[in-house]
């Protein structure tokens, strides 16, 4: 049928966000993975390589999975899958016996500076002013610190905090 719309009715407003907030996240996500092709990495990767350089190059397995919000089984087999790959090491930790650091090796700590380049999200990021850019980072925070206390997360992330 020629010109014909069908428009969608949801009644249901946390749903409508709910799926809005899904599909902006599936969509940067996709721009992203696009962008890291070039380096051989994906988008969790990525984020697992910022997460050590941001904790002054040597972190523990639990504190990346605090960051990115994971379960600690999940990171334990990325960061497996990422030693095979070469991006990163696990040396015992200095601080704690039967423990481990995650360091990155030369080769990831490259990649990772690659990856701070992140046009894909800059450039979408563009559609916002400062203001509201600053007021969905306030927003998105203060609805994360929300699901993880329904979820009784022992800990959230100590990043990106609110700049209210």
């Amino acid at each position: 049928m020629v010109g014909f719309k069908k428009t969608y009715v949801c009644d249901d407003n946390d749903q409508a966000l709910w799926l809005s907030i899904e599909q902006a996240r599936n969509a940067i996500y996709k721009a992203r993975e696009l962008e890291l092709e070039q380096y051989g990495v994906s988008t969790v990767q990525a984020g697992v390589m910022f997460v050590v350089h941001t904790m002054g190059g040597r972190t523990r397995p639990a504190e990346i999975a605090r960051w990115l919000v994971r379960e600690p089984h999940s990171i334990s087999g990325l960061l497996s899958r990422m030693e095979r790959e070469g991006l990163l090491r696990r040396e015992p930790d200095l601080e704690r016996k039967n423990s481990v650091s995650i360091v990155l090796t030369e080769k990831g700590m490259d990649i990772c500076n690659k990856t701070f380049l992140r046009e894909s999200v800059k450039q979408i990021f563009t559609s916002l002013s400062a203001e509201e850019h600053d007021e969905l980072m306030n927003l998105l925070i203060r609805v994360r610190d929300r699901a993880l206390k329904d979820r009784r997360a022992r800990n959230k992330p100590p990043f990106p905090t609110s700049k209210a």
